[in-house]
């Protein structure tokens, strides 16, 4: 795709066109002019006007040519691979030439805020070839750390010499979807020193600044819609989004169980590639500052990061930040979530495909709940009762509670609605930042009321007694004053 879009503004930019124009009147002219002197001037002149473009044409087709074999060269790949590479390259090449007209005239980038209906063939084909072969992932990767990968994170990268300080690192948020993890991220995405993925990244998550740079001219500006999970939180291009998971889905394994979702420790390849990725989103070589004059820290919501804390928590430099939520409003929005994507994904196919590509199965037809939560689960219960996503809720935050030597801080999602200046100048202070922590509390809705009605109530006791636990917890980044006088 960038190699027929580069042909294309060449070849059909005023520079090519004009030059021709130019050469083929001076032959008009030539044969309208009569003398020897007057059509040797003209001669000359159209030869050397045809020298200069043949040069020129020659160095755009060299770069094309040099463009074409950086992938097998840098990636050394056997002769069957390039062979497969070059007969994809073609096919897709053509067929973002032929296409192109129809797809700029559309909508660039939609979100999950739109439902699948919304997109046309040729965006539904887009998304597929970005995110389906993890082939076209790998390339795209590699391809966005050398051209936007900084030159000076390569060599912090490869250093012994290792930071410490949380207040240069990455944050995690992750928690139970439903939990409040996207207000959370919100909220940090309105500080400066903060960056995030956001829709407009999609579908090639895995190379968003040559995405960036391919789109610029046809990007779309952003209209603020309510997302399709219908709970009151309005979305536009710019958005801050949980993307990240597409890049473990790229460069981690999951495991074998096809009852329950899980994955393998990241290898030491995995991390070494998520800290460039890390780069890449916050710090790409071609914006290295914030409009403060400071690098910029990558921020990251990602639910399925709860397979992953240990390694994340490992990072030196790195802040995890697990939301949490009273499990009564948790299990019931998850339940009622669930009704309505089992509703979408039945309706349309590709909105289905979607979340599977963002590995989403929170919730809906493809739901899988965490492998480490199933021990603890009653297998008699099905996500369409009600209790089932109690149930998960405690299974969840109880394996959660019996990591006791996680580096992480736990953030209550309610004290957050009920009291949102202190927790978030709390989260700030443990973050180092800066910030007009007042200004941003008055975006936060009041908590909702809790109903207990409809739940077991022997299982209402065993979660109630993991809540407590939760609220007491000296991980809490935030404890009211009523809870620091007991």
């Amino acid at each position: 795709m960038v190699l027929a879009e580069i042909a294309i503004r060449a070849f059909s930019g005023h520079w090519f066109r004009s030059q021709l124009s130019e050469i083929m009147g001076i032959h008009q002219a030539f044969r309208d002019t009569d003398g020897d002197d007057a059509r040797q001037a003209l001669l000359l002149r159209s030869g050397r006007m045809t020298l200069q473009f043949s040069l020129k044409l020659l160095g755009l087709l060299t770069g094309l040519a040099a463009i074409v074999g950086l992938a097998p060269w840098l990636l050394a790949w056997s002769e069957p691979q390039q062979a497969v590479y070059f007969v994809a390259l073609s096919v897709v090449a053509s067929g973002w030439w032929f296409l192109r007209p129809v797809f700029i005239s559309s909508r660039l980038t939609k979100s999950l805020a739109k439902s699948g209906n919304a997109y046309s063939l040729m965006e539904r084909w887009l998304h597929w070839l970005a995110l389906e072969p993890a082939a076209v992932r790998h390339l795209a990767f590699e391809l966005e750390r050398q051209f936007s990968l900084p030159k000076r994170t390569r060599s912090v990268a490869s250093s012994t010499k290792i930071a410490t300080d949380p207040a240069d690192g990455a944050v995690y948020v992750c928690g139970l979807a439903r939990s409040g993890t996207t207000m959370l991220l919100r909220v940090l995405d309105e500080v400066d020193d903060f960056r995030s993925l956001t829709y407009r990244d999609m579908p090639f998550v895995m190379a968003p600044n040559l995405w960036k740079q391919i789109t610029r001219h046809a990007a779309q500006p952003s209209v603020p819609e309510e997302r399709a999970h219908g709970d009151g939180i309005i979305v536009d291009f710019d958005s801050p989004e949980g993307l990240e998971e597409v890049f473990w889905r790229t460069f981690g394994s999951r495991t074998k169980d096809p009852h329950c979702f899980g994955v393998d420790e990241p290898s030491l390849e995995a991390l070494a590639a998520f800290a460039d990725f890390r780069a890449l989103v916050a710090n790409p070589r071609t914006q290295l500052v914030s409009a403060n004059g400071i690098r910029r820290r990558y921020l990251s919501k990602n639910n399925n990061n709860l397979l992953r804390l240990s390694s994340l928590c490992a990072e030196p430099t790195a802040t995890v930040l697990l939301v949490y939520r009273n499990p009564i409003a948790t299990a019931r929005s998850l339940h009622r979530q669930h009704q309505r994507f089992c509703a979408q994904q039945t309706e349309d196919r590709f909105t289905r495909t979607y979340m599977r590509w963002l590995a989403h199965y929170e919730f809906g037809l493809d739901h899988l709940p965490f492998c480490f939560a199933v021990p603890e689960m009653d297998f008699s219960l099905k996500p369409e009762d009600l209790d089932y996503w109690l149930d998960y809720w405690n299974a969840v935050y109880h394996h959660i509670l019996l990591q006791k030597d996680l580096n992480l801080y736990f953030v209550n999602h309610d004290e957050l609605r009920a009291e949102p200046v202190g927790v978030i100048k709390a989260i700030f202070d443990t973050l180092g930042v800066k910030a007009d922590a007042i200004a941003l509390a008055k975006r936060i809705a009041a908590p909702d009321a809790k109903c207990a009605d409809g739940f077991s109530p022997e299982l209402l006791r065993r979660t109630e007694a993991t809540y407590n636990e939760l609220l007491n917890n000296p991980r809490n980044i935030y404890l009211p004053a009523s809870m620091l006088k007991r």
